[in-house]
């Protein structure tokens, strides 16, 4: 049984990318695992302000807002789920707001303890995915996480209801 994240930027909570997240989720809960959703649109995280507080011993980040809540369930998190549209050619401005945000776990905990298996989840009225999937992969690359897959477009429920169920 494994923990498992998500951080859905969906700017609709019944939109397309929700209902990926709703197919991912249904797949990893009928395996036995542990899912927490986070849906970012609602929530009230502020972006990082390079105060490199969470190098003085901020716990783990000077800033309190909501990401705390993120920052709780990461620490004991084997799987992180990114879930976002494709808005102006990369992913949702919410999303890479909590992912910067991130940043402060990996300066505190150091990068090894950071380490967590990815999902990548993403819908976009265009077909054009390329950008966004190589954000995706330039970070997952650079902080060591190892990618389980990737479901790109509305039409993967059943890819996504298989990924979530693939997870042990």
């Amino acid at each position: 049984m494994s923990e498992i994240i998500i951080l859905n930027a969906a700017a609709r909570k019944n939109g397309n990318t929700s209902a990926l997240v709703q197919s991912f989720t249904k797949g990893a809960k009928s395996s036995g695992n542990n899912v927490r959703e986070f849906y970012l649109q609602t929530m009230n995280i502020r972006g990082c302000i390079g105060c490199m507080g969470c190098t003085r011993n901020a716990d783990p980040c000077t800033q309190k807002d909501e990401m705390s809540q993120i920052y709780d369930a990461f620490k004991t998190a084997d799987v992180v789920v990114l879930s976002s549209p494709v808005y102006f050619l990369g992913v949702a401005g919410t999303l890479k707001t909590a992912i910067d945000r991130l940043f402060a776990m990996f300066t505190k905990y150091g990068a090894e303890s950071c380490q967590r298996d990815s999902i990548l989840l993403m819908t976009s009225d265009d077909p054009t995915y390329e950008e966004a999937v190589t954000w995706y992969r330039n970070f997952i690359d650079n902080v060591g996480w190892n990618n389980l897959g990737e479901v790109l477009g509305s039409r993967g429920a059943t890819q996504a209801e298989s990924l979530g169920a693939s997870i042990q």
